[in-house]
């Protein structure tokens, strides 16, 4: 079946539409040469729920920009415990410390809200950076708010209630997602807050007290957002106001960039 020139450009225009959902992949098409030598290589995938994308320790041949899921990076135990050190959706891109030459996976990343992710291979990634100035600038902003998330949460997670806690994760998931309906089942929010059950019954009891939430059956729906940011400790607004700030130039010119 041969198709036709009118369906391939609106195949490629329905994928520029889905691109620009994702913070990163935005930034890296603001110039035709990018754009040009991205847009063929991209492969939109369906992505579900506990869905691992990378093993720790395993090499990480594609990198993905989530649309509309969120993953989490996790940190596993010998015990079995785990904790969730980052958080990543549509502001950001799986996979980032591949362009750093660590093409390795320290921690597991699972899927933690199901949707779509555009994958790309990690190879051509890479490529694209060494000739790419402007596609280099928007991946080091993205890893510098990935590195300040995972700092600042490590403080929160030594020095916040699990009440404040909970506030946090949940005004970050509601930033990527966009909605306040979310399928959250109170072993998945144990699981990245790293705490026992019982605690996040409490939290999650005082909560909808407040009527900041409401939680049935797995399906929690956030009620009032404002009561939720007056709860939550100051590491969310540290880590939110992060995403909308740009390296300083300097750090640009540690890069030697072949053009």
């Amino acid at each position: 079946m041969v198709t036709s020139p009118q369906s391939l450009v609106s195949a490629e225009k329905d994928l520029l539409n889905l691109a620009a959902r994702n913070e990163i992949l935005r930034e890296l098409f603001g110039t035709p040469a990018a754009r040009n030598e991205l847009l063929s290589e991209l492969k939109v995938v369906s992505l579900g729920v506990n869905q691992v994308l990378y093993e720790q320790g395993e090499k990480i041949d594609v990198v993905y920009f989530p649309i509309d899921s969120v993953v989490s990076g996790l940190a596993i135990m010998e015990d079995g415990t785990t904790i969730e050190t980052s958080m990543i959706g549509c502001e950001g891109i799986c996979g980032i410390s591949t362009i750093l030459g660590s093409g390795i996976s320290r921690q597991w990343s699972w899927v933690l809200v199901r949707g779509n992710a555009i994958q790309l291979e990690a190879k051509l990634l890479e490529r694209l950076v060494v000739r790419n100035e402007n596609a280099l600038k928007a991946l080091l902003k993205c890893y510098r708010s990935l590195i300040t998330q995972v700092t600042q949460r490590c403080v929160c997670n030594t020095r916040h209630t699990i009440l404040e806690r909970l506030c946090c994760w949940l005004l970050m998931l509601h930033d990527r997602v966009g909605r306040e309906n979310l399928r959250l089942t109170q072993e998945m929010i144990a699981s990245r807050l790293g705490a026992r059950r019982a605690g996040i019954t409490v939290a999650a009891g005082m909560l909808q007290g407040l009527h900041a939430i409401e939680y049935h059956r797995g399906q929690l729906h956030i009620r009032d957002r404002m009561v939720l940011e007056h709860a939550a400790c100051e590491c969310y607004d540290m880590m939110r106001g992060d995403l909308t700030d740009s390296p300083p130039p300097e750090l640009f010119r540690l890069f030697a960039i072949n053009k």
